[in-house]
């Protein structure tokens, strides 16, 4: 079986997308012994932007860019690249090699490539696992641990290839384990294009850690996900447009009439079902629904409790105390309070039947 490892640079990656412009590999035996090494250099039909951003410094690469536009480009490659990483009977390593991937989907788009499926293996993933580390590392300051002198300085990625090399190597030298073995017991290191899409065992892990998550939010909240605006676009465009469009009845007499009411994002994200009816009631009874704390005239309070027994922080109500404080007149009240004034109960609230809705407002268009 053969080792291959592989790294990309890009000229930049404006919009998201990597334009490459270089594409280094290595080709080892399983004793780590190099058969193969290269550095395709490739024309980005795009500008070099290699300059840092916020905390990340920028780069140099180990060519001049007139060497990059005389090359050949991605779509010259693509077969090279493209049998190379789907070749039988070896392994593909990279180091944060997602973003690689990633690269190299963007790329096959731009030039109307099939994108071929392929498994990989992050070794920066097998290296963060083993030492239990919270944040990734850098590829050179794991390099430099399992003996490598040469620094990044300068970028090449036929050099980066070698020092993800050596990193595996470092790792089945101190662990005593090959690389399959390796995997099997950093499982999280397992990485994926098929169909088109990219995955990961890691990132399959986050995901579950999420749900988990979630899944204790709605036993804090009493509300299913389903019925969530947080984490949920379909509800969150629809109820924005609905709080926004609803008719007001302004001939309403009732002690909500004029009145604008915020109530803390700590129910709202959590109640879809329940916030489309208390607006409609709301709007019913002539008064206003308001994201805005500041400037509302009731706030209806919402507390959580998390597992230490800390209260979830609510920034509305903590804008609305300001505004308290500034002078102006807002009534505090519960959700159940309001919920009482509305004449209605929680259960009849979470039974949402958009015919029963307060009608939208009509637009009105300028004439032709």
């Amino acid at each position: 079986m053969d080792y291959i490892f592989f790294d990309i640079e890009c000229a930049n990656c404006f919009g998201g997308r990597g334009k490459i412009c270089s594409f280094g590999y290595i080709v080892t035996d399983e004793q780590f012994n190099i058969l193969q090494k290269s550095d395709i250099l490739i024309n980005p039909h795009s500008k070099f932007h290699l300059h840092g951003h916020n905390n990340h410094p920028g780069i140099v690469l180990g060519y001049d860019e007139d060497e990059f536009f005389a090359s050949p480009d991605f779509k010259f490659y693509y077969p090279e690249i493209s049998e190379l990483l789907t070749r039988k009977n070896s392994l593909i390593f990279g180091f944060a090699v997602m973003s690689d991937a990633g690269f190299l989907k963007s790329e096959c788009s731009r030039f109307h490539k099939p994108m071929f499926d392929y498994d990989f293996i992050d070794v920066q993933r097998i290296y963060t696992d083993f030492k239990e580390l919270e944040n990734t590392p850098a590829l050179i300051k794991c390099a430099t641990e399992y003996g490598v002198t040469e620094t990044q300085d300068v970028h090449k990625s036929d050099d980066d290839s070698y020092f993800t090399m050596r990193v595996l190597k470092g790792l089945c030298d101190q662990t005593g384990l090959t690389p399959l073995e390796l995997i099997e017991k950093y499982p999280l290191c397992k990485c994926w294009c098929k169909n088109g899409e990219l995955g990961s065992e890691f990132i399959k892990y986050k995901e579950i850690q999420k749900a988990n998550r979630l899944s204790k939010m709605e036993k804090v909240t009493g509300s299913l996900r389903s019925n969530w605006i947080h984490n949920s676009e379909e509800n969150a465009i629809e109820f924005s447009t609905y709080q926004k469009r609803v008719f007001i009845n302004r001939s309403a007499e009732t002690p909500l009439s004029g009145k604008k009411v915020c109530i803390s994002s700590l129910f709202e994200e959590y109640h879809f079902a329940e916030m489309m009816n208390i607006v409609s009631l709301l709007a019913k009874a002539g008064s206003k629904y308001s994201r805005h704390a500041y400037g509302c005239d009731i706030f209806v309070k919402c507390e959580i409790v998390g597992k230490n027994g800390d209260l979830y922080r609510c920034y509305r109500r903590e804008k609305a105390e300001a505004a308290l404080n500034d002078g102006k007149n807002i009534e505090f009240i519960s959700v159940d309070d309001l919920i009482s004034m509305l004449g209605t109960d929680l259960d009849t609230l979470k039974e949402l039947d958009r015919s029963t809705l307060a009608p939208l407002k009509i637009r009105k268009y300028a004439s032709l």
